[in-house]
């Protein structure tokens, strides 16, 4: 029998409908945490290295580790960052804004979301945990009208999540591309299977330190190559002390109308045991591992990350390869957080040797993205991009996100797939966010984006500049 997913979009929203009533009259908190939450990842991350304790920050979505009364450091910027699991936004921009980066949510002109969080805990069965997302597009530039990014159904036992829904997803250690798996596509629906906190052996295994695991089956769209085909990503990383992370990610499209699609090619492309039947390759695979190592000096925490992504061969081994490179100084002054990094990006083939190859693929046609927008590196294949980004929290309500940017996109202006056409030049520019408290319930934030090209995506051209406003009241 074929394998069939079934989560489906139309059902799925009406089992979160279902469960959302359910649950509606429990405890609500935080038990999550989003790509966009990087802000107050930095947070967690500075604060946790302080104290030693590990927690992995490459691996997106985040489960809310368990942390012990003695680290009130670590709980007070829980507390103060999430007292509110629900909340209400509005989003609206002059012109859409593709240079996104893992803390940006938007993908659309014009939206309106709703979040509400829910947590049913007791001491004799497992814990449940659901969140209800829905965004509506009043222009969907994009094909995309209703939106449940971000909605998810799990059980937590003890250690272990298992769950369906539209996982927000950032493998890899980079903050503006994750040449693996990243949140500019939409969510694709799905099951997942995961590590709630660093898995530890006590025998001869104890020098891999705490090992943190991810698995999910998603079903893809049917206006692609290969209608529905199947997309199944693994990551797990190890993290031998405080200083160093060290991860394992591979993704793998299989399946779909025409394919072969039972349970037994779900296992073989699980573990990789098969490539081509009869001749044909069948099933679009991509792998790699990432590094981070931090340090501290003079109460700044550093960190050097690279990512080096290729196609996944029959020996386990990437090639092709594309890759990230970057680093990042956090510190606070005054108790406020502060923050500086620096990231390049290069998905030309080995590094500038060869074009159209990570992304593309000769039977699933699509390549390597959903509803045309690449599943990794927002910049799509054979693009360059540096960016230098820095944060401030100038208060407590009010803080500044500046970058400068530089890009070259689908520089050999060939490939009818990729989102960035065949016409665009290189490019500098800069991106300022703010964003700004006006109480313990509203926010209000700013993005201004400038760019020295009009940039092509899409089929469209857009503007140079481009004003942005978001309206979020937290509850």
């Amino acid at each position: 029998m074929g394998m069939k997913l079934i989560v489906i979009d139309k059902r799925l929203s009406l089992i979160f409908i279902f469960f959302f009533g359910l649950l509606s009259q429990n405890l609500f908190s935080k038990t999550l945490l989003e790509p966009k939450d990087e802000f107050f990842v930095k947070k967690l991350e500075y604060q946790s290295f302080k104290k030693n304790i590990l927690i992995d920050t490459t691996t997106f979505p985040i489960w809310t580790p368990p942390i012990e009364d003695s680290n009130e450091s670590l709980i007070q910027i829980i507390e103060n960052e999430f007292i509110f699991s629900n909340s209400l936004s509005g989003y609206f921009s002059s012109e859409l804004n593709p240079l996104r980066g893992i803390s940006d949510n938007f993908r659309d002109r014009r939206s309106i979301s709703f979040s509400k969080e829910i947590v049913f805990d007791d001491a004799y069965i497992p814990e449940f945990n659901a969140n209800i997302s829905l965004t509506k597009n009043f222009s969907p530039l994009l094909d995309k009208k209703i939106s449940l990014d971000g909605s998810y159904f799990s059980v937590v036992w003890p250690n272990y999540v298992l769950g369906f829904g539209y996982m927000e997803r950032w493998w890899g250690p980079a903050h503006d591309n994750s040449l693996v798996l990243s949140n500019y596509a939409y969510s694709q629906p799905g099951i997942f299977f995961d590590s709630k906190s660093g898995i530890r052996f006590d025998n001869f295994l104890s020098f891999l330190g705490d090992i943190n695991f991810s698995i999910f089956l998603n079903r893809l769209e049917n206006k692609r190559g290969i209608k529905n085909s199947n997309f199944i990503g693994t990551r797990v990383t190890f993290q031998p002390n405080k200083n160093l992370t060290f991860g394992l990610s591979r993704a793998t499209m299989f399946g779909g109308e025409n394919r072969p699609d039972s349970f037994e090619d779900f296992f073989n492309n699980l573990f990789r045991l098969t490539r081509s039947e009869n001749g044909q390759d069948i099933s679009n695979e991509i792998g790699g591992y990432d590094m981070k190592y931090n340090f501290s000096f003079n109460d700044i925490l550093a960190s050097f990350y690279f990512q080096l992504i290729g196609e996944d061969e029959i020996r386990f081994t990437p090639s092709k390869k594309i890759i990230t490179l970057g680093n990042e100084f956090i510190y606070f002054e005054n108790g406020l957080l502060r923050s500086f990094g620096l990231e390049y990006s290069n998905t030309i083939g080995e590094y500038g040797d060869l074009y159209n190859v990570i992304y593309e693929h000769s039977s699933y046609t699509s390549g390597y993205r959903y509803k045309n927008l690449p599943l990794g590196a927002f910049i799509d294949n054979d693009s360059i991009y540096m960016k230098f980004s820095s944060y401030f929290e100038l208060t407590e309500d009010f803080s500044m996100n500046l970058s400068l940017f530089k890009g070259d996109f689908n520089e050999d202006k060939v490939g009818d797939k990729n989102i960035w056409g065949t016409n665009n030049k290189k490019f500098e520019g800069l991106d300022l966010k703010t964003k700004y408290k006006i109480n313990k319930n509203l926010v209000l934030e700013n993005i201004i984006l400038v760019s020295t090209e009009e940039i092509n995506f899409s089929s469209l051209i857009l503007d140079k500049t481009t004003f942005s406003l978001k309206l979020t009241y937290n509850f």
